[in-house]
């Protein structure tokens, strides 16, 4: 049968169950302080004190460990990782290392085997990785009996010059500086750089010996560094069957969380369980992106004191990562938000962030992603796919969305919906608006151009912005067009009026909310509008997002119940 050991099941205390792969990553997601971090330290205390109770539980009911394989076969294990047992000088009794500088009787880890409480062997199958302990030093180790295996990760480096020449490139490639180790000291120190000569036989020349003391140790640089390392070390280097990490991105630049996400989804060896903690979208885009081990991922909110966990398929986050125009956006920040707003662009992302903090006033902060699909294309099925791994997620759009039936139907294929309840409104609204053609009078014309010229240098000519506004100007202006410059007003008291104000409610109810006065510069009409960026720094400049009017902030009122629904 040979040696195995794992977490086969947890069950959470709202009944979530999480079955983690055997050879692979489970990744615990979700905003600040909904209980990470708890979880999985009541976890590893659980693991490690099996079948022990734990008191005041407020993440995890249950655990079910696996192990397989005889005493014999576990003792073996330890025999190869380089555990020694030693004689009591006395008794005789054979005795293992345990915690500090205690010994566990041989028959104590026999019958903790055999027995299932692994209170006394936890050190040997499970290793806990917080963030704190990451800084410390635990790169060094010394010289060993070398008839016996090493039980180091850094002694193993030592004994394994292609491990070695493995580690060091994952560190380069991360931080741009190889690993090196001096194998002519007692103690065995990682080093940070090369020294620029090859190694030789024992005594090592004077001129080596320099080169290697001109090197500084990982132990001396940086918090991230260190901790990059450490973490490298302890997790693909010969590491236990169980490992709790968490915030494996602590310490980390952008690059080098998700660089690492990638390393210990594809090269941590098998078989290897690795439970992990993180509020980083870098780390879990490094994990997503290699299909090299199976992953879990389970989200987790808190609504007040109230645990909520949901286990995600993991292709509902692949999906957002193998889309281009989502991949290169921040959408799966969302996964670590307790609610997302989706609009058309950044700048609409921009101007209704700023006006839910205005809004929000002295309450505490919403911890709302507002998160842009360049366009309307991507809306709907972006806010199913968050809302498949459980965010909470509304969409802002202009209101010239209903000026596409193709789109409406997959808007409500999407986020709920029938396009048959809303077709006899949508052919009202179409009858008006497509028999309607504004012309402006000549002073209407003069005016706006005035306004799109502002006051030119002498002899300055027109920039291509400024042609193409007033070649759109000069034109006849469709009805969908003056509908999404002027919105409701456009409509006056008509029957389609009527229809439009059920259609926003139809959609606002699924958790699509159209702009009423058309489309975001209709906020701020007294600024000019024709370029958004231009628009939105001059809103931001002259401060007007600061007194939002009464229907838009009657819209982001809407937008927050609907989000603090849970729906």
């Amino acid at each position: 049968m040979g040696f195995s050991f794992r977490v086969e099941g947890l069950r959470l205390t709202d009944g979530t169950v999480v079955n983690p792969p055997a050879d692979g990553l489970t990744v615990f997601i979700g905003p600040n302080n909904s209980g990470k971090s708890v979880l999985l330290r009541e976890l590893a205390t659980l693991v490690s004190s099996y079948p022990g109770v734990l008191n005041n539980r407020r993440w995890v009911a249950e655990v079910d460990i696996k192990n397989e394989g005889s005493a014999a076969e576990f003792l073996e294990w330890l025999h190869e990782r380089g555990t020694r047992p030693t004689v009591h000088p006395d008794h005789g009794h054979v005795l293992y290392p345990g915690e500090g500088d205690n010994r566990i009787m041989k028959d104590q880890v026999v019958n903790s085997w055999n027995g299932r409480g692994f209170g006394h062997i936890a050190r040997f199958l499970v290793a806990q990785q917080w963030t704190q302990d990451r800084l410390l030093n635990q790169s060094d180790s010394q010289q060993w009996d070398f008839d016996f295996p090493p039980s180091h990760p850094t002694q193993y480096l030592f004994d394994d010059l292609g491990a070695h020449k493995a580690f060091s490139a994952l560190v380069q490639e991360a931080f741009g500086e190889p690993v090196a180790i001096d194998r002519y000291q007692q103690q065995i120190r990682l080093q940070v750089g090369d020294p620029g000569m090859d190694d030789t036989k024992p005594p090592a020349s004077p001129k080596l010996r320099a080169a290697y003391r001109k090197l500084a140790t990982v132990n001396e640089q940086g918090d991230g560094f260190r901790s990059f390392v450490n973490l490298l070390l302890h997790t693909l280097v010969r590491p236990r069957p169980v490992i709790v990490i968490d915030e494996p991105e602590a310490f980390l630049h952008p690059p080098q969380a998700q660089l690492l996400g990638r390393y210990l989804a594809e090269r941590a060896p098998s078989p290897c369980q690795i439970l992990v903690a993180t509020h980083s979208a870098d780390f879990l885009r490094g994990v997503l992106e290699v299909n090299s081990k199976p992953v879990s991922l389970v989200r987790i909110a808190r609504t007040g004191d109230v645990p909520k966990a949901r286990v995600l398929e993991p292709a509902a986050v692949t999906d957002i990562l193998r889309t281009p125009a989502l991949r290169y956006s921040n959408i799966i920040s969302g996964l670590f938000h307790d609610g997302a707003v989706l609009g058309e662009s950044e700048g609409d992302c921009q101007f209704y962030a700023a006006t839910f903090d205005v809004l929000r006033k002295d309450k505490p902060n919403d911890n709302l992603a507002f998160l842009h699909t360049s366009g309307k294309a991507k809306l709907a099925d972006t806010a199913q796919r968050l809302r498949d791994c459980g965010i909470p997620t509304a969409v802002i759009a202009d209101l010239d969305l209903l000026n596409n039936r193709h789109l409406l139907r997959r808007v409500l294929q999407r986020l709920g919906g029938n396009f048959a309840d809303i077709e006899p409104d949508v052919e009202i609204l179409e009858q008006t608006v497509s028999s309607t053609v504004t012309e402006l009078s000549a002073q209407e014309i003069k005016k706006k151009i005035s306004i799109i010229l502002g006051d030119p240098l002498k002899g300055a000519a027109l920039t291509d912005d400024q042609s193409k506004q007033i070649k759109d100007l000069l034109k006849s202006s469709s009805g969908w067009r003056h509908l999404k410059q002027s919105g409701l007003n456009a409509l006056g008291g008509s029957d389609a009026y009527a229809a439009t104000e059920r259609l926003l409610e139809y959609f606002a109810e699924r958790g699509v909310f159209l702009v009423p006065v058309g489309e975001l510069e209709g906020w701020v009409p007294k600024v000019p509008s024709g370029n958004k960026s231009a628009w939105l720094s001059k809103v931001f400049e002259e401060e007007h997002h600061r007194s939002p009017t009464a229907e838009l902030t009657s819209l982001c009122e809407k937008v927050s119940a609907y989000l603090a629904s849970g729906r």
